[in-house]
């Protein structure tokens, strides 16, 4: 069975999202670049929400960075009751039912499945277990403000922690799987 990871990058002040909603904050270097490669190469579906597919599919199509072959080739979920049509390279909607069509992906055969970003798609996903783990990238940084992880969330979630890597530029990758 296929397992479903979600990715995000955060401020040591626990926000994902700048109150400017700039992305300027983000701590990356080599080794972040390596664990991209490697990642990249261990899925093959990328699940997002309606927001951060738009962000995406404005910027990794005409993308020279090096991950921006994959990305675009890679296929992608786009999870939206608004979107009709999706025109980014390999993707699809899905308009109802988040929860059943993960499900269903993951008893698919395949390599594993990644949520970037996607904090709303992940909060609604969290009740009902079809994540496996997550991947928290603390950036060192607290931007004072801004949109906070798992905003929205209406009950509590625990979480046990498996995994931790510190790199050389500061940024901390915190694996944690539901408990």
């Amino acid at each position: 069975m296929r397992k479903v990871f979600f990715q995000m990058f955060v401020s040591l002040d626990g926000s994902f999202e700048a109150p400017d909603q700039q992305f300027d904050w983000h701590v990356t270097d080599s080794e972040f670049d390596n664990y991209v490669s490697e990642m990249l190469g261990s899925i093959d579906g990328i699940l997002l929400g309606r927001r951060t597919y738009e962000g995406f599919a404005a910027y990794w199509p005409t993308s020279t960075d090096r991950e921006a072959e994959a990305m675009n080739r890679l296929p992608k979920i786009v999870f939206s009751r608004t979107l009709n049509t999706v025109d980014w390279s390999n993707s699809r909607v899905v308009k109802e039912n988040a929860a059943a069509e993960v499900a269903k992906l993951k008893q698919q055969a395949g390599k594993d499945l990644a949520i970037f970003a996607s904090s709303d798609l992940t909060v609604s996903l969290m009740p009902h277990g079809v994540i496996d783990e997550y991947r928290i990238f603390v950036n060192p940084v607290a931007l004072g403000g801004g949109k906070r992880l798992f905003a929205g969330l209406t009950q509590r979630a625990r979480f046990k922690l498996t995994k931790t890597h510190a790199m050389t530029s500061g940024l901390v990758l915190l694996t944690y799987a539901p408990a």
